[in-house]
């Protein structure tokens, strides 16, 4: 008998048209659409967009479920934690002890329903250069400057100054393994604080790219070749020419009392029997029983090159 009604009412939907009956599915899409509208929408509001009166007033914003910006990066950990715990510091209340897990599972299920969807002007990379816009706007723009060019009262008072992302020359030696490394682990020394406890890794590379996107042109005239001898300049005068000297002949203090003497670079003769391999070597390495210390540890092999080419290029140039 019970198969016979099964039956029959099969045969009605059919006829009729009258929807089936929901699978476990739909059911936990209804339960969570339901839980929201009663715990969530009256800040989050029903379509998730936190468009509200409570909403508009609340400091920091509610989170927006249905900018598929804002919620790129937020995991599913992420939102789980924040239901059931709360966030500290906002209107965030805990719901752990409200919702059981099933149906913060289902809350969650249909949170991610209310995202919309990528359109044309959202591609992946168009999404990670928001996210990372956002996160330095946020974190970054205080020292460094909306536009990259550090410029900014907290950016005047400190020492060393933060990096200006908007120069192409000083950004020439950031490659990004440097770049990761600064934001993941900060710099010693330095008013950079570490962000990998707060960043993902996937951040940090969203914020690296709009780094990126921040940096200026060459200045007009300049060429790559140019702006490698400039490099090589900059870096020449950060770490060679306390021993080597500003003329590159290694009449400096520090220079006159060392044994043996640090090479002179004005020295055409010696310096044509010494190979771009061999001064790699020489800087990478140190040579032993002198004072000339091993920077490979500090200068990668593109910083090696352009201080080589900048000492061939200006101390040999005028002899």
């Amino acid at each position: 008998m019970r198969k016979y009604y099964r039956c029959l009412l099969l045969a009605v939907v059919a006829i009729t048209g009258v929807a089936a009956i929901p699978t476990g599915q739909a059911v936990a899409a209804m339960t969570g659409k339901a839980l929201y509208e009663k715990y969530c929408a009256f800040c989050h509001g029903s379509d998730g967009r936190s468009d509200t009166p409570v909403g508009r007033i609340l400091k920091p914003h509610p989170r927006r479920f249905a900018d598929p910006v804002e919620m790129a990066r937020l995991t599913d950990d992420q939102i789980h934690r924040a239901i059931k715990q709360g966030i500290p510091g906002t209107a965030m209340a805990p719901w752990g002890k409200i919702l059981s897990e099933p149906q913060v599972g289902d809350v969650m299920d249909y949170i991610r329903t209310l995202v919309v969807p990528n359109g044309p002007g959202n591609a992946p990379e168009q999404i990670s250069l928001e996210v990372g816009r956002r996160i330095y706007d946020k974190e970054c723009a205080f020292c460094h400057g909306l536009k990259g060019h550090a410029d900014t009262d907290a950016a005047r008072v400190l020492q060393p100054r933060p990096r200006k992302f908007a120069d192409p020359i000083e950004m020439a030696r950031v490659d990004d393994g440097r770049m990761y490394a600064a934001i993941k682990l900060g710099i010693s020394g330095t008013s950079m604080a570490s962000w990998g406890d707060r960043l993902s890794p996937i951040e940090i590379i969203d914020v690296m790219r709009y780094i990126r996107s921040l940096e200026q042109p060459l200045p007009a005239g300049m060429t790559r070749a140019r702006l490698d001898v400039q490099v090589g300049g900059n870096i020449y005068r950060q770490y060679c020419s306390t021993c080597h000297g500003e003329k590159g002949d290694a009449r400096t203090p520090l220079g006159s009392v060392l044994v043996p003497h640090p090479r002179d670079f004005t020295n055409t003769k010696a310096m044509a029997r010494l190979s771009d391999k061999q001064m790699t070597a020489a800087i990478m390495n140190g040579k032993e029983g002198t004072a000339m210390a091993p920077w490979g540890g500090i200068l990668n092999p593109e910083d090696i090159r352009r201080v080589i080419l900048y000492i061939r290029h200006t101390f040999q140039k005028s002899h």
